[in-house]
């Protein structure tokens, strides 16, 4: 099923359970980064996946801290049924900021490949945007997709995370990519009072264990998950262990 916000931010839904999952890609992909694992969730719950600001179906729609949290409350608002929140990278920032609000119908949040925040943001997400304005978007889309996916990732998955991130606008990939640098997450981790998950993949080079570590000392009511062979995108490298962690986390 295709629905659409108010503001008119389109959005899918899969399965039609009880309770919810929603979940917010990471930097520069949509949905996709999820066609591993939501499946495997719909079968229990209903699950809500959508393209963010800049990206694919929503591409028309302007990137801000502001209006990906406002995006996500308007769908939390619009499924109107207990809500697993996930967020992989920045979609693990925008969860917990509307996760702070404290919204009743959040029951829990998981929080993939995150930090408190990153060192040198200003001067890393400088250094990016000079490379894409380099080489262009579908060049440094092949560079990411080779130094981001482990061994573990299979060929095809790789090539479809290139076209994915290959077809964003260079124009939105900078100006969410400087959202995704900047973020002070400290502040608002504290706030998220419900039970929550944060998942890292052994060989994440960018949010690396011992950021999740930090994350999880902050957050009030929290777990920490280790995936063995996993990168920074868990949900491409390991979906049947990332699916088998949140299934047991959404049921305890």
């Amino acid at each position: 099923m295709v629905m659409q916000t108010e503001k008119g931010l389109t959005f899918h839904i899969l399965g039609d359970g009880p309770e919810a999952v929603m979940c917010h890609a990471s930097l520069g992909l949509g949905r996709f980064l999820f066609h591993r694992v939501a499946p495997r969730w719909a079968s229990r719950y209903t699950v809500v996946t959508w393209d963010p600001r800049g990206i694919g179906d929503n591409r028309s729609m302007a990137p801000s801290m502001e209006g990906l949290v406002e995006d996500a409350r308007d769908i939390l608002v619009m499924v109107d049924r207990p809500t697993h929140l996930v967020g992989v990278s920045l979609g693990s920032f925008i969860m917990a900021r509307v996760a702070a609000e404290g919204d009743p119908r959040i029951a829990t949040v998981a929080l993939v490949s995150t930090t408190l925040g990153f060192r040198d943001g200003l001067k890393i997400s400088a250094q990016k945007s000079e490379e894409i304005f380099a080489v262009g978007m579908a060049e440094y889309a092949r560079r990411y997709a080779k130094a981001v996916l482990t061994e573990f990732c299979s060929a095809e998955v790789s090539q479809n995370l290139y076209e994915e991130m290959a077809d964003v606008a260079p124009g939105a990939y900078i100006e969410t990519m400087k959202l995704t640098y900047q973020a002070d997450n400290g502040p608002i981790f504290a706030e998220v009072s419900q039970p929550t998950l944060v998942v890292v993949g052994t060989l994440d080079d960018r949010t690396p264990p011992a950021e999740a570590e930090l994350a999880a000392r902050v957050l009030p009511n929290s777990w920490l998950a280790v995936v063995p062979r996993a990168g920074h995108l868990i949900p491409l490298d390991q979906p049947t262990r990332l699916d088998e962690i949140l299934q047991e986390f959404w049921q305890s």
